[in-house]
C-alpha cells in the first residue's frame, strides 16, 4: 500500500496500468456500497453520501496523481509535467505517452530501471 502513497521512484507501463485499474475498481466498489447504503434516493442520507463520495474521489485523485508522477519519472520527466494534463489536446498526447511509451533504459535521475531492478 505504501507504493500507492509515494511519489518517489519509477513505475513501468504494466504496473502503472495495474495501479490505475486497482484505483478504479476500489472507487467503483465504494460508489456501489454508498449507492446500496443510501437505497437510491429514498433515504435522507444523500448529503452525507455525496460528501463521502467527494472525499473518496479527492483521495483517489491524489493517489492517481502520485502514480502518474512515478510514471513520468520512468520517462525521465519531472513530476511537474503532471499539470500538463490540464491542457486540452496536449493531455491526449501525454496520456498516450504515459500508457504506451517505454521508460528510459537503465537508471535515470529518478532511480533505477524498474524492469531491471526486480531481476
Amino acid at each position: 500500500m505504501t507504493d500507492f502513497l509515494s511519489m518517489t521512484g519509477r513505475l513501468n507501463r504494466l504496473r502503472y496500468l495495474l495501479h490505475e485499474l486497482a484505483i478504479s475498481v476500489i472507487m467503483f466498489l465504494v460508489t456501489m456500497q454508498i449507492g446500496l447504503a443510501t437505497d437510491g434516493y429514498r433515504t435522507g442520507n444523500l448529503k452525507a453520501a455525496a460528501l463521502f463520495l467527494l472525499i473518496a474521489g479527492i483521495g483517489a485523485s491524489i493517489i492517481y496523481a502520485f502514480q502518474t508522477v512515478k510514471r513520468l519519472h520512468d520517462l525521465d520527466r519531472p513530476g511537474a509535467h503532471y499539470w500538463l494534463l490540464l491542457i486540452p489536446f496536449y493531455n491526449i498526447y501525454l496520456t498516450l505517452l504515459l500508457h504506451f511509451k517505454k521508460g528510459t533504459h537503465g537508471p535515470n535521475h529518478y532511480g533505477p530501471d524498474p524492469l531491471t531492478a526486480r531481476t
